[in-house]
């Protein structure tokens, strides 16, 4: 069971983190990169950036929040056939 899922913040591929404790080494199977979790914090080994944890969770309902405006059937546009 995952704990968190996050965004890698080099390449944005989802990333499960199972284990979340003090000096736990995170990497993404995409682009490689490491992160070290240390004081409530993800701190990226490729450029010493640090990163909340809570603005790199990802939700799987925001990918659907920009189309939320079509849920109506009336906001589509139809074409008249000819």
């Amino acid at each position: 069971m995952a704990v968190k899922i996050i965004r890698c913040p080099s390449c944005g591929e989802e990333i499960e983190i199972t284990d979340l404790y003090e000096g736990v080494e995170i990497q993404c199977s995409l682009c490689n990169s490491i992160m070290v979790y240390q004081e409530g914090r993800l701190l990226l080994l490729d450029t010493n950036e640090e990163y909340e944890l809570d603005d790199l969770e990802s939700y799987e309902e925001d990918m659907f929040d920009e189309y939320s405006e079509f849920e109506d059937e009336d906001d589509y546009y139809y074409e008249d056939e000819y």
